[in-house]
Parts: C-alpha cells; sequence; structure tokens
C-alpha cells in the first residue's frame, strides 16, 4: 500500500510529492500548516503518514486499544505517555528505518501534551480545543500542536514521537568532597584523573566511587583542563601560558610547550583539541612541537568551555547545550542538552564524565548522550523552514483499524 506524502508550498508555488509503502494495523499521519502571522493566510502545507515503530506499535494496541486506549483525561484533553510524551522537530532527513537509530540533526522545536505560553524559542503547546478523540469506537486519536512566531524557527524534515528530548544528557552526579573547584577530568573505565585549582592538585579516582587513590602537584599554579593520551596527562596553566606533558605517577614534567590561556584540552589519538579563556576558538594542536596546526570558530560567543573528544567527533559544553562537532569543518552535527553546565568534560570509552563546579557544588556526573526509544518517526517530502514572521499548526492522527 502506498501513501502519498506531499509539501506544498503556497509563496512559491512549488509542490513536492512522494510515496510511501506503510503497512500497518495502526496508522499515524501528520499535517505541518504554517501561516504567515499578519494575515493568518496559509503559506505552507506539509502532510504524510509516518513510521510507527514495534515499541510504538505495541504501546498503542496495548493501551489504546485494550485499556480504553490508556489515555488520561484533564478535561478533553488526551495525554499519551511512555514513548508519545513529546513530539519533537529534527533537522535530519534519514529515510524511515526503525532498526537503526537516526542522525537527528539539530532540535528545531517541540511540544509535550501540555499547554504553554512562554518565551521558550523551541517549545510549542498543545492545543486542547482541537485536540480530541473519537469516542463511539476508539478507532482515532486526533492531537494539534501550536508554536507562536518566536519557537521553533528553523528548518525541520523529520518529526519524532518520544518519551523525552532524544537529544540529551542523561545525568547522574555524585558529590565529591576533596577539592571546591573542579576545573578537569580525564581517564577511562578503570581510572580517573580530577583537577583541582582550589588546591592545585590531579587527584586520582576509583571511577565508580570517586574515592581518592593518590594526588600529585600541578606543575603550574593556574591550572586549567586535562587531556590523557592513554600513557600520559596533558595539563593547561594560565599563568605561565604553557602545556605540560606530565607523568600519571606523580606529576613530574615529561614537556612542555608554550600555549596562550589554554582552558580545556582534549585528546584524538594524535594531536590535542585545545579552547582558551580569551576567545571562542578551538584550537588543533600537535603535541611534539605545540605548533597550532588548524583551528575554527566554535558554535557559541563564549570563551573558557570545555572540550572533549570520543576518537570521531569533538564536543564542547556551553551553558547547558553539548555540541557535537566536526573537527574536520568545524561543523556543528548535533546538540545535546543537560539540566547543568559543566567546567570539564572529557569521554572514557563508554560515555562522557564531566564536571560540575561551584557556586553550586563540586560533584562529577556522570553524563550519558543516550537514544530514547521513540513511538513514531515521520520524514517529510522535503524541508519546511520556519521565521519569526509564522506561526505553525501541526496535526496528528493515530488511525486503528483492527
Amino acid at each position: 500500500m502506498l501513501s502519498k506524502s506531499y509539501v506544498k508550498d503556497y509563496r512559491k508555488n512549488i509542490e513536492v510529492v512522494s510515496f510511501k509503502e506503510k503497512v500497518s494495523k495502526i496508522r499515524g499521519f501528520v499535517t505541518v500548516e504554517l501561516f504567515d502571522a499578519a494575515t493568518k493566510k496559509k503559506v505552507l502545507e506539509a502532510k504524510t503518514e509516518n513510521l510507527i515503530t514495534s515499541i510504538g506499535y505495541n504501546f498503542l494496541r496495548n493501551q489504546l486499544i485494550t485499556s480504553a486506549i490508556g489515555l488520561t483525561y484533564t478535561g478533553s484533553k488526551p495525554s499519551f505517555e511512555n514513548v508519545f510524551s513529546q513530539i519533537q522537530l529534527y533537522s535530519g532527513n534519514e529515510p524511515e528505518i526503525e532498526e537503526k537509530f537516526p542522525s537527528l540533526g539539530e532540535l528545531v522545536g517541540w511540544s509535550d501534551q501540555t499547554t504553554y505560553s512562554g518565551s521558550d524559542s523551541l517549545r510549542g503547546t498543545l492545543n486542547t480545543a482541537e485536540s480530541k478523540m473519537n469516542y463511539d469506537d476508539l478507532s482515532r486519536v486526533h492531537f494539534v500542536f501550536d508554536w507562536p512566531t518566536n519557537a521553533a524557527n528553523g528548518t525541520f524534515q523529520t518529526i519524532i514521537w518520544g518519551s523525552r528530548n532524544l537529544l540529551s544528557m542523561k545525568i547522574t552526579a555524585i558529590s565529591v568532597t576533596f577539592d571546591t573547584h573542579l576545573v578537569g577530568v580525564i581517564g577511562n573505565t578503570q581510572v580517573l584523573y580530577v583537577l583541582g585549582y582550589k588546591s592545585n592538585k590531579i587527584y586520582k579516582l576509583v571511577p565508580n566511587t570517586f574515592t581518592v587513590i593518590s594526588s600529585f602537584s600541578t606543575p603550574g599554579t593556574y591550572p586549567r583542563g586535562l587531556a590523557w593520551d592513554g600513557t600520559n596527562i596533558w595539563i593547561g596553566d594560565i599563568n605561565s601560558n604553557k602545556i605540560y606533558k606530565i607523568s600519571p605517577s606523580d606529576g613530574t614534567v615529561i614537556s612542555s610547550f608554550s600555549f596562550s590561556n589554554p582552558y580545556g584540552i582534549a585528546w584524538d589519538g594524535s594531536y590535542l583539541w585545545v579552547t582558551t579563556t580569551v576567545d571562542n576558538k578551538i584550537y588543533k594542536v600537535d603535541p611534539n612541537s605545540g605548533t597550532i596546526l588548524s583551528s575554527f570558530t566554535g558554535p557559541t560567543t563564549n570563551d573558557s568551555i570545555p572540550v572533549a573528544h570520543d576518537k570521531q567527533n569533538l564536543y564542547i559544553n556551553d551553558s547547558s547545550t553539548f555540541y557535537k562537532i566536526d573537527p574536520a569543518t568545524g561543523k556543528v552535527k548535533s546538540k545535546y542538552y543537560a539540566a547543568l553546565s559543566c567546567s570539564a568534560l572529557t569521554w572514557d570509552g563508554e560515555k562522557f564524565i564531566s564536571v560540575f563546579d561551584s557556586p553550586y557544588n563540586n560533584s562529577v556526573p556522570i553524563s550519558t548522550i543516550y537514544n530514547v526509544n521513540y513511538g513514531a518517526r515521520t520524514l517529510l517530502a522535503s524541508p519546511v523552514t520556519k521565521t519569526s514572521t509564522n506561526t505553525m499548526k501541526i496535526q496528528y492522527d493515530f488511525v486503528f483499524q483492527e
């Protein structure tokens, strides 16, 4: 069975059409509409059927059909749980293949199933007046979401129903007591090293318990950032404007080179990546000579940002946003969101470990980028671009044919 998917742009008098093969006893349809905020005239319409994942299908079938379709009511507002908690708009355009978790790109907008009227630049609101279900035969659920002019501005092509923001960081924080200001973290699954600039010491820790095994003094008096090359530690110092290669056993300096105002340091297997306290650039540095091989401007306007490398991509943290960056081009590949910002960041081979510095507390959060289960996934026939001159309405229908 083929289902038609289209995007009609009334402003450009363009229609893009594609066809999808859909075989499912539960079907989902999405309609995206853009309106001119001044005239209220519709300027774009996109409609397509989507992929209901096996997790989504089982949830819908069991919860929505056999258990009075699992809805919790507040007035007339329908509310799914689990994998249908949020609708999210992403810039990615990968095909709808359930087995492959998509490269979603940037999160452009989202809404959960509550009403919202604040200034969030991403968030929409459930339209409770227009969202409804068929009470006679429980065969259809109809959701409507609205975005004002200030929200969801950007280009998206993928729509996800998920249990939460799929591009987010799972955080587990463990408090530590050996230093009140932590600005560096490195290591692997067997050992961790944390830099405290209050004491100018590097602490060797047990990864799971964060118990201090030993400590030693840093080679400078204003240390910032740590990197681990598998054998030795690299550390920057602002007062001496140097990056040092030191022994992980006692801090003995093996070598050093000059580098102005280093802050965050990461190791990619061959080279160092360094951020500074004076600009928002990310530098690729030869570890033997200190020569800057290349650089690019980071995606934020801030300096003093931590950096990590997972042997494929760079990651930096600014406020509560983690950026995944292509190290060859400097292009942002994805954004990840967390409930906190950090002063240090590293990849231990399995997960991110970050340090959340004062003024709140000294804790070591274990931060994992995780793939949340999702119930439905939609790829529009072509990208849709919303600007601040538009409002947007997205209608979503689940149709039960069993």
